[in-house]
């Protein structure tokens, strides 16, 4: 009897296991694939318009009647594609600090020299003086102080190479990134008044320093005031590894309307921040001309005398 009911109880507990079992594999698998069901058919869920991640930034425009750099500043380089413009206007609020201080800055006439840690020697000095426009009062400045000057400009025609005092030597040569007797410049006021039939005689830095017998170690001073032709020259001298030697770099940027072209502007700002990457400082900024509206008519241009950190 006993034997018969515990037989009757098991057959009753595997009934129950029987239907149990089944039922809670069942409920198991429902809410394991009904969440996986909906995320696999539910379409994502719509982006907030303020996930930075995946919103594509505005384009930069230019703002009618409006002051191109005020515009860039209320971008605030969040648009794209960044503009030619809205580069030139970074390079000019580079402008706007200097990053090096000079203790002992004098102005040579019309240009910022810096005689701090002997930057400027008592004996030794030669210094480069690019762009004369018929004006020798930083040359005869910097002579004045014991330098020795040489002072290059290819536009003036009339004018032969001479010595014009003591220490002040003219040459009618003009810097480039190529050796050429015959370059034919690009055409703007200078040109238009002194015609050159023939062209300028234009050299390499490095090919100046060896007509004249110099080393690039021995200059002191590099002055370029060029009109818009430093952009390339400054590349080239970056890249010979010529400005790299030189202790002070006194330079005028320019972006004229037309020159360089709007195409060659992200080159021309590689260039400009380059000067920085190889150690020069700037140690005074100045001489500002600026048009910023309309777009089409955009120019700057400014005058910075740079230091160079690296140079022994």
């Amino acid at each position: 009897m006993i034997s018969k009911m515990m037989i009757s109880s098991t057959s009753r507990t595997t009934r129950i296991c029987l239907f149990i079992v089944p039922t809670l594999v069942t409920v198991a698998l429902v809410y394991t694939f009904v969440p996986l069901r909906y995320i696999i058919e539910s379409p994502p869920p719509s982006l907030p318009p303020y996930a930075p991640a995946y919103a594509p930034l505005p384009p930069c425009e230019e703002k009618a009647g409006m002051d191109v750099c005020v515009a860039w500043r209320s971008y605030a380089r969040k648009c794209s594609p960044i503009p030619w413009w809205g580069i030139i206007c970074d390079m000019e609020s580079d402008w706007s600090t200097t990053d090096f201080s000079c203790k002992d800055k004098r102005m040579m006439s019309n240009w910022p020299v810096c005689f701090d840690n002997n930057l400027v020697p008592s004996t030794g000095c030669i210094v480069y003086s690019f762009g004369i426009d018929y004006d020798f009062r930083f040359d005869d400045a910097m002579a004045n102080v014991g330098c020795t000057v040489y002072s290059f400009d290819p536009s003036m025609m009339d004018t032969q190479d001479h010595k014009r005092g003591d220490r002040v030597f003219f040459k009618r040569i003009g810097i480039s990134d190529k050796d050429d007797d015959h370059y034919m410049p690009h055409i703007d006021d200078y040109v238009r008044r002194r015609k050159a039939p023939n062209g300028w005689q234009m050299k390499r830095l490095q090919s100046i320093l060896d007509q004249l017998g110099h080393k690039k170690e021995q200059l002191t001073v590099l002055k370029m005031d060029i009109e818009g032709y430093e952009w390339n020259v400054t590349q080239d001298l970056i890249t010979s590894s010529i400005l790299q030697s030189i202790p002070q770099l006194l330079i005028e940027w320019h972006i004229f309307e037309d020159f360089p072209t709007r195409q060659q502007v992200p080159a021309a700002a590689d260039t400009y921040f380059g000067v920085k990457e190889i150690g020069f400082r700037m140690f005074a900024t100045g001489g500002y001309v600026r048009t910023h509206s309309p777009v089409s008519a955009l120019r700057t241009q400014a005058e910075v005398g740079y230091v160079n950190t690296k140079r022994k």
